[in-house]
């Protein structure tokens, strides 16, 4: 865990605990008394709270347990902390969810601020959630929970808002959780929106790059190429997709890139072929990258990589497309680098697209897929029954 927001709990049952922060940003504190809860009445209960404004007084929303549903509670005391020279007795340690009543659902955590359909299969969020925004880097992930009983899923972050203290996600409707997720509009919650998670992609030193982009992976390669834009980087893309229709992101590509091609397999729009194509043509012309950003369909990083190697500019893929738990406890994510055993999750995602074992990682990919279906035709039956 970073050094700047390290958390050390140490619990003992039925006794105070003392929680230390080290952190270089102030956090803010409040104690909670849970008013209507006989068992606990009286208590103080001190909570990690993203709104700096809440009050004593102020009613929130607040798990009481480790796995206990959200109930209502009185804020006592407040207090901003920002060393570890000032520890904290404690039961636990938790996130206040929700102010309520006063707020009126205008802090609401995880509201989803704004949703819009970037292709038939494809959809962009924007979610309240100004502690992940604060840090989130281009290539890191979140893991979110559509509801308490819902799976955890990774999802790249697709970009923040800092001021707004939003996060950017897009999913690609596919299975039992984004198509819940997809039934989500503006104004509802999540469950669990957590991150920043993972290594932030390697940007540092890089004078000239080319991003390629496949399908709904342009959408974590945009943000890799507005970050290099920015670092005053020239930066060329290079994105491809099934046909016209499913063609995302690229006004947003075409503010970031001194050079974009856009292909399409069956050539309804840009050009027609596959995005090695136009990579290959640019290096073979003599055009000179630091490195090739490559992200999308794991066949397609596989031959991207194929395309790079003969003419020896380093390769970086994305390995997000494997990732299942987010936290490296499931193995789901399981891969060969250099010979040896890594988690995409952890370790990554990005890794040397010239060490990754392609043809490993895609027939591992295929031992879920009758599960995934089972679940997809699932939530799929639900939502037909709630529309009945």
């Amino acid at each position: 865990m970073p050094q700047k927001a390290s958390l050390i709990l140490l619990l003992k049952a039925k006794a105070c605990a003392i929680i230390h922060c080290t952190m270089n940003d102030a956090m803010y504190f409040v104690s909670v008394d849970f008013i209507d809860d006989p068992n606990v009445a009286g208590r103080q209960y001190w909570y990690v709270c993203p709104f700096g404004d809440v009050e004593s007084g102020d009613e929130v929303l607040a798990p009481l347990g480790r796995h206990s549903r959200l109930q209502l509670g009185v804020v006592r005391r407040t207090r901003y902390a920002r060393d570890a020279e000032a520890p904290y007795p404690v039961y636990m340690i938790k996130s206040i969810k929700d102010v309520v009543k006063r707020r009126q659902g205008e802090y609401m955590m995880y509201k989803i601020i704004e949703k819009r359909e970037l292709n038939p299969t494809v959809t962009m969020m924007d979610i309240f959630a100004p502690l992940v925004a604060k840090k989130a880097q281009p290539g890191q992930f979140i893991i979110l929970r559509v509801d308490e009983d819902g799976e955890r899923i990774p999802l790249t972050v697709a970009g923040c808002n800092v001021k707004a203290g939003t996060v950017k996600i897009i999913f690609q409707v596919v299975g039992a959780t984004t198509i819940k997720l997809n039934h989500k509009n503006v104004g509802d919650s999540l469950a669990d929106f957590c991150g920043p998670l993972g290594r932030a992609t390697e940007t540092e030193g890089i004078k000239k790059a080319c991003i390629v982009g496949g399908g709904v992976g342009c959408a974590i390669a945009m943000p890799v190429a507005q970050k290099l834009h920015e670092l005053g980087c020239e930066v060329h893309s290079v994105t491809g997709f099934r046909n016209r229709d499913l063609v995302i992101l690229e006004k947003e590509f075409s503010e970031c890139s001194d050079k974009l091609t856009v292909v399409t397999d069956d050539g309804s729009y840009g050009r027609k072929g596959v995005v090695t194509e136009p990579l290959k043509e640019a290096l073979e012309s003599g055009e000179k990258y630091d490195m090739i950003f490559a992200i999308g369909p794991l066949i397609m990083m596989k031959f991207v990589v194929a395309t790079a190697k003969p003419f020896g500019v380093p390769v970086t893929v994305s390995m997000n497309p494997i990732m299942i738990d987010g936290t490296g406890m499931c193995g789901g994510c399981r891969l060969t680098v250099g010979g040896k055993t890594h988690f995409a999750c952890v370790d990554g995602p990005d890794f040397n697209g010239y060490d990754v074992d392609f043809d490993e990682a895609m027939e591992r990919g295929r031992m879920y897929a009758d599960f995934e279906m089972h679940a997809r035709d699932e939530a799929c039956n639900l939502f037909k029954k709630e529309a009945e």
